[in-house]
């Protein structure tokens, strides 16, 4: 095992790995919705286990495949940040059928999916697997909630995005623990990401305030995209 930070890969946008990753985002994308319009009932339930089962299956690689190329950390490789908890968050929703799951991975996922493949930073290394595995967890993270919205008729509550926002906020107080135990910088708590993000304002601690303060409005306003079936969900 490697006990020293692991170098983070960052993509400019439009550059030719960001390109390849934006490519196989799209190739599951397509993928999902070909089977959410060919497979009947019966058959999506067997699609979403064996998509869980691949998730599970891929998160596992993960970690042997780290220990194996000696990449393998306690300052990068806990599942701590908002997309791993989104990752564990699917897998849950997927393999298992845990619907509460999928009110924080709507915001989790589809906000924090988005920036991840926008400005993308790798913190587990830059190998073929780490590569493929980020834009699939990443893309996964937005593809999956919005299946359940779309497939599954699931909905969030006005409410919700307060309800996900106090999560994220609690979140921070054990996760910054271990950041203080592990010297890790999980959810970016102890330094901004290394992406250029014009949401990225400032350093230590007054770029958390604009995180707060950004998040808030995604919230908001993926609140107010879905406003509709919002109202249409509680009148039912």
């Amino acid at each position: 095992m490697n006990f020293l930070q692991i170098e983070h890969a960052v993509y400019e946008p439009f550059s030719k790995e960001w390109l390849v990753g934006i490519g196989i985002f799209s190739i599951y994308l397509l993928i999902v919705v070909a089977a959410s319009k060919l497979l009947n009932k019966s058959q999506r339930a067997v699609f979403e286990k064996i998509w869980g089962g691949a998730l599970i299956a891929l998160l596992i690689g993960k970690h042997f495949h780290l220990v194996q190329e000696n990449l393998w950390n306690f300052m990068d490789n806990l599942e701590l940040h908002l997309c791993g908890f989104s990752r564990m968050l699917s897998i849950l929703l997927l393999a298992f059928g845990v619907r509460w799951a999928f009110y924080p991975l709507f915001f989790w996922g589809i906000v924090g999916g988005f920036y991840s493949l926008l400005t993308p930073e790798l913190t587990s290394g830059e190998t073929t697997y780490m590569f493929i595995e980020y834009y699939v967890v990443h893309g996964g993270i937005i593809i999956i909630p919005l299946y359940y919205f779309f497939v599954h008729g699931m909905r969030i509550g006005r409410w919700t995005w307060l309800k996900v926002l106090s999560l994220n906020l609690l979140l921070m107080i054990p996760v910054g623990f271990v950041n203080h135990i592990t010297g890790g910088n999980y959810m970016f708590l102890c330094q901004a990401p290394a992406v250029e993000n014009p949401l990225i304002i400032g350093d230590w601690p007054y770029y958390l305030i604009g995180f707060i303060l950004f998040g808030t409005a995604h919230y908001l306003v993926l609140t107010g995209i879905f406003w509709r079936s919002i109202i249409r969900g509680e009148k039912n």
